[in-house]
């Protein structure tokens, strides 16, 4: 136990029959390129979610930069008592051991820090007292309390409990300090909380988790760390709030405190990151974001600054950047999303979601619709589905909003998915077609409810296979499907031909030969020919290909007599007009294929056979025995055209 009579870092001593186990969530010590994603998600959708009624949020981001960071004698009453159990925790590698020792190093000297307060909100409300296993919608316990768990009601943006793990891994020495106000009270309180690993100091073994505390004189097995409070020690508090230019006396709310940022946090990468994961709550009014930076000008992003703002953002590393992310693709889809504030329901044109039986397409005026299109009006569509949760008998009715914009000036296009207020990045299924979606779910709806038990903790894919969304819900897998897809059946029946039905525009993977539909209308000759006589019927497939979760599967017929022979196989996207190998190359060329077998994301594995990957989509392969069968994996949910060819000799390659 470390008692010195004022707050201090303290760590507890651990019991002998603990386990010893290390926080997973992160890295220690350690940089990456998306930390400030994953800050400004995180920052926030908290303060979102602790939105105080109607208000707008106001969230502003203060760097200290070297001017105004805290000097030794100051720094001092924010780490004392830390420097010890950093020092004592043990290293995974090099990397971690030179970041640690860094870490050490800034201790004895000036202190820069980055400071993010929220404004129109709760500030961490309940109970500062309470530690039960399951605290609900007690923000304070879940903001210090736990990992894992996470305090949030069905319509927060997040729920996992493992997002605050950014603000101690955006500091060099993993700690952050909170300070919160909350609504109805006269107090201020501030806590802070250290991550590191689990280590020995003077013989004594200590957990991950360290707190900045109110001073307890309590034993190790009774300590509970509480809050500093400014009715108790108001100069303390007060001298903080100085310290770190912070407005948390009167307003409520929440301040972090990051002392020692890691380099990737800067005022440009952070401009970057809201505007990119925030656009929708920040053209709606429900969201200002403000960075402050000494020698920079201030950054105000609002729904009137925003159009000129993105001009500026700081673009990541160019082996980070997606087009759809540069400042032209962003500038569009804010044009977008300020359009869609114009609009009600009558605006809008709706439909249920397609299916391969059911195309509700057909019942809509088309050749309407594509003249709009064409002429580059923008489309807006309410979808309307159902969801069904695991534990009802009843399906709920619910909807989503579509916006669609032809966009020329594209060298792809670009589809992007907001639900509630947190935009989801990471899905792209309308490359082929120059066009702008966006896709619009409200977080509070129960398809908003079924997407975020789709989401991991990051918050940046939906996944249909995801055990959350199975655990919960009935149909998931294909929900999931048919927002994250529901812009390619209207792209595919908007850019057709006027003349020219799409018989596989709704095909799920290996689309019917759209010649063998053709064949069964009637072709309205007249006259007394005969018709001609039927074709011989092709003669038995050698191979069967079957879909799979993430793929496809080939199996053999023939299975005996194809031992020993050797085959290419193939594959690629369909596409809507062209040749989808040709489109696949095309791609290749230019640095960007749709994906590269054997790449660890897409694989082919293989039973009886030997598989040599020969081009970004293809490989050779030699059957081995009768129980011969290839598995390819990671391929995401569009329609996929499979090319299998005989080699005859050594020299054949594919065409």
């Amino acid at each position: 136990m470390e008692d010195s009579g004022q707050p201090q870092w303290r760590f507890r001593r651990m019991m002998p029959s603990e386990i010893n186990q290390d926080p997973v969530q992160g890295e220690f010590f350690t940089s990456a390129s998306d930390l400030p994603e994953r800050f400004v998600r995180e920052t926030l959708q908290n303060s979102l979610d602790a939105r105080r009624g109607n208000q707008r949020v106001h969230v502003r981001f203060t760097f200290s930069g070297n001017h105004n960071a805290c000097p030794p004698d100051t720094s001092t009453r924010y780490v004392s008592g830390l420097a010890p159990h950093i020092q004592a925790v043990p290293s995974s590698g090099a990397a971690e051991r030179d970041a640690l020792e860094e870490a050490l190093s800034r201790l004895s000297g000036p202190m820069p820090w980055v400071a993010v307060e929220d404004f129109g909100t709760t500030g961490l409300d309940g109970d500062i007292k309470a530690n039960d296993p399951k605290e609900q919608d007690n923000d304070f316990w879940g903001f210090f309390r736990s990992i894992g768990i996470s305090p949030k009601g069905e319509d927060a943006g997040g729920s996992w409990g493992l997002g605050k793990w950014v603000f101690p891994d955006a500091s060099m020495i993993n700690a952050y300090l909170g300070a919160t106000r909350r609504v109805g009270e006269d107090r201020t309180l501030l806590m802070g909380m250290a991550v590191l690993r689990t280590h020995t100091l003077n013989g004594m073994k200590h957990p991950p988790y360290g707190y900045f505390a109110a001073e307890g004189g309590t034993q190790d097995d009774e300590w509970l760390p509480l809050p500093i409070d400014s009715q108790d020690a108001p100069d303390f508090v007060k001298q903080t709030v100085i310290d770190f230019g912070l407005d948390r006396l009167k307003s409520p709310g929440l301040s972090v405190i990051v002392p020692y940022p890691k380099k990737e946090l800067t005022p440009g990468s952070i401009a970057r990151s809201i505007i990119t994961q925030y656009f929708l709550p920040v053209v709606r009014g429900d969201l200002t974001v403000e960075i402050q930076a000494p020698g920079e000008r201030t950054r105000t992003i609002s729904a009137e600054t925003i159009g000129n703002e993105v001009v500026d953002i700081e673009m990541p590393p160019t082996d980070d950047a997606h087009d759809e992310e540069s400042p032209e693709s962003l500038a569009g889809v804010i044009q977008l999303a300020k359009w869609t504030m114009q609009l009600d329901d009558r605006a809008h044109v709706t439909l249920q979601v397609p299916t391969r039986s059911n195309d509700p397409l057909d019942l809509l005026d088309l050749e309407n619709l594509r003249e709009r299109y064409e002429r580059g009006e923008r489309m807006a569509f309410k979808i309307e589905t159902q969801v069904r949760q695991r534990n009802s008998t009843e399906r709920t009715p619910t909807s989503f909003c579509l916006y669609l914009e032809r966009a020329d000036n594209l060298t792809s296009g670009h589809d992007y998915f907001v639900r509630g207020h947190l935009s989801i990045p990471r899905m792209d299924h309308i490359k082929r077609y120059k066009a702008r979606a966006l896709v619009v779910v409200d977080g509070k709806s129960d398809l908003g409810h079924l997407l975020r038990d789709s989401e991991g903790p990051a918050h940046v894919l939906w996944d249909p296979h995801a055990q959350r969304l199975k655990d919960r819900w009935i149909g998931g897998y294909q929900r999931v499907q048919d927002v994250r897809r529901s812009a390619v059946p209207i792209l595919q029946r908007l850019t057709e031909r006027p003349d020219e039905q799409q018989f596989d525009a709704l095909a799920d993977l290996f689309p019917a030969d759209p010649a063998d539909i053709r064949g069964r209308v009637k072709s309205g000759r007249r006259g007394g020919h005969p018709p001609p006589p039927p074709p011989s019927p092709p003669p038995p497939p050698i191979f069967t290909v079957n879909r799979t979760e993430s793929g496809f599967h080939v199996t053999a017929q023939q299975r005996h007599e194809l031992i020993g022979s050797d085959w290419t196989l193939r594959f690629a996207y369909d596409v809507v007009r062209g040749n989808a190998f040709s489109v696949f190359d095309q791609g290749a060329r230019q640095g960007v294929p749709d994906f590269v077998v054997q790449s660890g994301k897409v694989e082919v594995c293989a039973r009886s056979a030997r598989v040599d990957p020969i081009a970004d989509n293809a490989v050779r392969f030699r059957v081995l025995d009768g129980d011969f069968r290839l598995d390819v994996t990671g391929l995401d949910y569009r329609d996929m055209i499979v090319d299998i060819r005989r080699i005859e000799t050594s020299d054949d390659t594919i065409r």
